[in-house]
């Protein structure tokens, strides 16, 4: 079995040699003579250098987004995970590529919703809100972020980050718990009930 530190090694191989060389012209032997592993090992964790770039986009978007999952500092993932996603427009690319827009939106999706849940938590502790209507805040906000960050990628990524995430916070800044404060004084029928 390859060495554990395997996948991570790859994964910097490949960000050190993405400085100088595109995607394109990366290539399986050049990343593992740079990383210390068997060409054995590369296959055993990545299909290819497509599944490897995946993989580390998936990693470091993740990290950026989950490292930030409070009120206070939400928007801070936010501007982090966009402006990696620049810096790297060719991983990025090739990530969509790979993966698609919709998968790509699934995923965001998921890593979006994770930080979006412990704000819709924070701000409704002292509020009474049922469990179905919190869900639907919650997916309401993470699909109006996810709307922004499609449409961004659809348009290339030229948008400035940082004044997209400032539009994107002025517009949730106090709709959350807003929402929640809503919900709480008038929550949602129960089906066949008005």
């Amino acid at each position: 079995m390859p060495h554990p530190d395997a996948k991570t090694a790859l994964a910097l191989a490949l960000r050190d040699a993405l400085t100088t060389t595109p995607l394109s012209k990366v290539t399986v032997s050049g990343l593992t003579r740079a990383a210390g592993v068997t060409r054995q090992a590369f296959y055993y964790h990545f299909a290819d250098i497509r599944d490897l770039t995946v993989w580390v986009f998936k990693r470091e978007v993740a990290d950026q987004i989950l490292s930030h999952a409070t009120y206070d500092d939400w928007s801070d993932g936010l501007l982090a995970m966009l402006v990696w996603m620049q810096s790297h427009p060719e991983e990025t690319r090739s990530v969509i590529s790979s993966l698609g827009m919709e998968e790509l939106q699934i995923f965001l999706h998921k890593q979006l919703r994770a930080v979006m849940e412990p704000i819709v938590d924070q701000l409704g502790a002292n509020l009474t809100v049922t469990e179905g209507d919190r869900i639907f805040i919650t997916d309401h906000f993470t699909l109006a972020i996810l709307g922004h960050i499609s449409q961004w990628i659809a348009t290339g990524m030229s948008a400035d980050p940082y004044i997209l995430t400032e539009r994107i916070a002025r517009i949730l800044d106090g709709q959350v718990l807003r929402a929640l404060t809503l919900f709480s004084e008038k929550p949602t029928a129960a089906p066949g009930r008005a």
